[in-house]
């Protein structure tokens, strides 16, 4: 007979259960889902700063009773502005502070904890807790912390980068060391976290992609998200329209869209291109497409909103730069792009574009080409075949690999051996 377990989640930068209807689910909300639907206890560990909105809940520590097998816990910090700067790594620290005053008096313990990696510091302290007390834990790595601080200097800086660094790179091998098992969302971070610690032939290394349900929007919410985009003037029509959906950031290269927009809007070529969401680069962006009145920013946009537009689209921009914490990954806005029907449009190489060759659900341009992603997306637009070919290919892959139910099934399934192994 399966035995319920007490399981701790530690996971910061994600929308949480008590952010609305509108938050976006992603690997808190899932698994502590997923975790409760097998009959688990869940104490969800969580900053009370909101990264999405950059904005705090409730600026103190918190407890908050969400069910009798759902417990949330917010820690204080002092949030930041921008993803990369001093202002995180302080607040940070303070996060990591906050909880190691937290975990002093702490007395019921998990069976197993799940790890949300980053940030460095506060995974560090609850590892290093869990680890004096023998508790197994599986450590969830999503971005390649702190190598991806060095990539990202100047070639000259990346030397003393490295100096200024190491206490990361420090704490990071320690934390990994500590683990019970990896879990990552593509087979490349495995490699990079095998490179980056060296591979340790007694630890589990699972892939889990970080994929979402597939939403079941009400019929009157559909009808809203319909009239909705409309009144934008995205109609339901058979002009051809592109779509971007995501945080408008630094880890996107928007010049060959904003070059694609330009030619199509001085050819008069009816190609509409709609810029969903915000971000710290918000402002920058838009200024680079003022002229442009063939490109929409509606803002950020709900699920109901999300699928109705990608029934009006052709195919969905990605436009990820090629830095090796994104092309050994497969980022979730692939998978939802797979889940939504939406033919993939990438400079992505790596993992993104292996998919995209070896199962037909997209087109790589070069990433530095404004004419080459143009060529694709009246290609996509000229050949409804091909488009209906892509589009049926995206569906089945994310049947196949990323399907919610089944990605987080078998999560739950490893979670759960692991606890009963340390048990024994």
């Amino acid at each position: 007979m399966k035995k319920n377990l007490l399981i701790w989640i530690f996971q910061t930068g994600e929308p949480l259960q008590i952010d609305g209807a509108d938050a976006r689910p992603m690997r808190a909300i899932n698994l502590s889902n997923s975790l409760i639907n097998s009959g688990h206890e869940v104490v969800l560990w969580s900053s009370d700063f909101y990264h999405q909105k950059k904005e705090h809940r409730y600026r103190s520590n918190k407890k908050i009773k969400i069910s009798e097998k759902l417990e949330i816990r917010l820690l204080k910090s002092v949030g930041y502005k921008r993803n990369i700067g001093l202002g995180r790594i302080i607040d940070h620290c303070q996060l990591a502070y906050s909880l190691s005053k937290e975990l002093k008096n702490e007395e019921n313990v998990p069976d197993i904890a799940f790890i949300g990696y980053p940030p460095i510091e506060a995974a560090a302290v609850l590892s290093g807790w869990l680890s004096k007390r023998s508790i197994p834990f599986l450590l969830d790595i999503k971005d390649q912390w702190p190598t991806l601080f060095v990539d990202s200097l100047p070639k000259f800086a990346k030397g003393f980068g490295s100096i200024i660094f190491w206490p990361y790179f420090y704490l990071a091998k320690k934390v990994i060391s500590e683990s019970t098992a990896i879990t990552t969302m593509s087979n490349g971070y495995i490699n990079w976290v095998k490179n980056f610690h060296g591979e340790d032939n007694n630890k589990l290394y699972n892939v889990f992609p970080l994929t979402s349900p597939i939403s079941k929007a009400t019929k009157t919410e559909v009808i809203d998200a319909n009239n909705w985009w409309n009144e934008l003037d995205i109609q339901n029509d058979s002009s051809t329209k592109v779509c971007f959906v995501g945080s408008l950031s630094q880890a996107f290269e928007f010049k060959p869209i904003q070059r694609a927009a330009m030619i199509s809007f001085t050819k008069k070529i009816d190609i509409k291109f709609i810029i969903c969401g915000e971000g710290n680069d918000s402002e920058k962006i838009k200024e680079m497409f003022k002229n442009l009145p063939n490109v929409i920013f509606p803002g950020w946009i709900n699920r109901p909103q999300i699928e109705v537009l990608a029934e009006r689209c052709i195919g969905s921009l990605a436009p990820y730069k090629n830095i090796d914490n994104f092309t050994a990954n497969i980022p979730n806005k692939i998978i939802d792009s797979m889940a939504l029907r939406l033919p993939i449009i990438s400079p992505l190489k790596g993992e993104v574009k292996k998919l995209i060759d070896d199962y037909k659900i997209g087109l790589t341009y070069n990433e530095n080409s404004g004419e080459d992603l143009l060529g694709l997306i009246l290609k996509l637009k000229s050949d409804k075949a091909m488009q209906k070919n892509i589009s049926e290919n995206a569906l089945k892959l994310y049947n196949k690999f990323f399907s919610y139910e089944m990605v987080y099934e078998n999560l739950v399934q490893h979670i759960e051996i692991i606890a009963q192994k340390n048990k024994n």
